[in-house]
């Protein structure tokens, strides 16, 4: 009898999508041109195809906003990236070229707040329960906290202020 995994990486299906949002502003205030929706339309086809599923807009003289879903595997920098660009050339493509500001934001929406995963953070080793004991013992002398950082304040870098922080479970 050949016996064959039922769950492979590339077939299984996430149950669930991220939300987030995108915001790009113009490099000189209130000068983004009047963009159609079917400019939108074209773009969440190729969006679709970057694991980026567009949900709403909204596009002002003032700001560009984006909401999209996307899966587990798509990483926010991307996100930032490709919905800048894409959109960057549309309008170019389009005879609108923009200056677009090298500050975006991109923040992952939904029901957590920080207070809940810094507690689920902090609590994983303690309420985790080990089939080794010994295992357990073993890493909890390498499990830190830094009460000095404040998770909800961005990260400042050269090119934007980051959210995410990475935790190690």
């Amino acid at each position: 009898m050949d016996l064959q995994p039922l769950y492979l990486p590339g077939k299984a299906m996430p149950a669930y999508q991220l939300r987030f949002s995108w915001t790009g502003w113009p490099e000189t205030r209130g000068l983004l041109p009047d963009i159609s929706s079917q400019l939108f339309e074209q773009l969440s086809g190729l969006w679709k195809s970057d694991g980026l599923n567009l949900l709403e807009y909204l596009a002002t003289e003032e700001r560009v906003q984006l909401l999209f879903s996307t899966k587990p595997g798509v990483a926010p920098t991307f996100l930032a990236a490709r919905a800048k660009g894409r959109l960057d050339h549309a309008l170019r493509q389009a005879g609108l070229a923009t200056m677009f500001s090298r500050k975006v934001s991109v923040q992952r929406i939904g029901e957590n707040t920080n207070t809940d995963v810094q507690n689920y953070i902090q609590q994983q080793i303690v309420n985790e329960s080990f089939v080794d004991q010994k295992f357990a013992d073993s890493i909890t002398p390498f499990t830190q906290t830094f009460a000095d950082v404040d998770t909800s304040q961005p990260i400042q870098a050269t090119r934007g202020r980051y959210w995410y922080n990475l935790h190690i479970v």
